[in-house]
């Protein structure tokens, strides 16, 4: 995935992509092929973004998918928050499919092999990743004196 071409002025999907990777523990991402790998990648990513949808200070729909990346400069804490927002597709996922298993096999049998616990691990990493990132989100805004000029 590394180029050397890389252009200092923009954010490459590939550095979001690294960090989210190493917040995630999944044997899903070694078993695919590079190309479904990028897709998928790609895919929570794109997702992920929405929540920045009234994040003033940049535009994280603004991206260049032919040459990878964003037409700006992420900050490390955008780059980090971005993949935290990965991670809460992620985690969405994982819960949609199951609440899905749950209700194929009916509630008796999925308690009995214990998935409920997972679930509500599950529901509980959602809320918790949701919360942090819009707090986040908001402190960065307001920190930023370009925004808002020097709070005192």
């Amino acid at each position: 995935m590394a180029n050397e071409s890389n252009d200092p002025k923009y954010t490459y999907y590939e550095e979001v992509y690294k960090v989210f990777l190493n917040t995630v523990d999944s044997y899903d991402f070694a078993q695919m092929d590079d190309d479904e790998l990028e897709s998928v990648l790609y895919g929570y990513m794109d997702s992920g973004r929405l929540l920045f949808s009234t994040y003033i200070a940049k535009d994280f729909m603004d991206d260049d998918p032919e040459n990878k990346r964003f037409n700006f400069k992420m900050t490390r804490v955008e780059i980090a928050l971005l993949a935290q927002a990965m991670k809460l597709e992620w985690v969405r996922e994982h819960l949609n499919s199951e609440e899905l298993m749950r209700k194929a096999i009916g509630d008796r049998d999925f308690n009995t092999v214990q998935g409920y616990q997972y679930l509500d691990r599950l529901q509980t990493m959602e809320k918790q990743l949701s919360r942090e990132i819009t707090a986040q989100i908001n402190r960065l805004e307001y920190s930023n004196p370009e925004l808002y000029g020097e709070m005192k």
